[in-house]
């Protein structure tokens, strides 16, 4: 076989394996994913740019004349697509005058459970609540086995939904979340969150 034939199936390998890690990872920041999954490969924009370059090799390596005129094609948007996009990141990131980070509170469940409240304020450039977005979360266990529950995603002041107002623990196994409409308890004793009726 030869040396071009086996680069080109690697490449192939190598483009179906980082398409496979980027399911798993979309697929685990779902509320009750794993955490570390989704932290590493639900964010790994870079694996996208793993699985076209693996592809448009594969395509320059194993394909017949009009495929791997098509890969070169490829790779020349790409790569001046890449350029043009670097250019307006710096561009932009001189721009910005004030950065506006998330906000992350992190609370650890009383008794010593392995789980801890993160309630998340996201990027905004006002401080009106109508604009703001909240996250709470639960992370319960650690390293690979550990999950992350989502209970509440606020998006600011919208009808329905109300403001959110605070998150807290109740014990080892409960959290309250609470907006300027309703409270909600949630039960983590079964691991999965149960909400308890009022």
């Amino acid at each position: 076989m030869k040396v071009r034939t086996i680069a080109g199936w690697g490449c192939a390998g190598l483009a179906l394996l980082a398409e496979a890690a980027l399911a798993w990872g979309d697929h685990e920041t779902r509320s009750g994913g794993r955490a570390v999954v989704a932290d590493t490969l639900g964010r790994a924009d870079w694996l996208g740019g793993v699985v076209l370059l693996g592809a448009l090799a594969a395509g320059l390596l194993l394909g017949n004349r009009l495929v791997r005129k098509l890969a070169k094609a490829g790779l020349v948007l790409l790569t001046a697509g890449s350029v043009l996009l670097g250019a307006l990141v710096l561009v932009l990131i001189g721009a910005e005058s004030v950065d506006h980070p998330e906000r992350k509170t992190r609370t650890a469940a009383p008794g010593g459970a392995d789980r801890v409240l993160t309630v998340i304020r996201h990027r905004t450039n006002t401080t009106e609540t109508e604009m703001q977005v909240w996250d709470v979360q639960v992370e319960d266990g650690s390293g690979w086995s550990g999950r992350r529950w989502t209970l509440l995603t606020v998006h600011g002041k919208f009808e329905g939904e109300g403001a959110f107002t605070e998150a807290h623990w109740n014990g080892p196994d409960r959290v309250t979340v609470s907006t300027d409409l309703e409270s909600r308890t949630y039960d983590f004793s079964g691991g999965a969150p149960v909400l308890s009726a009022p």
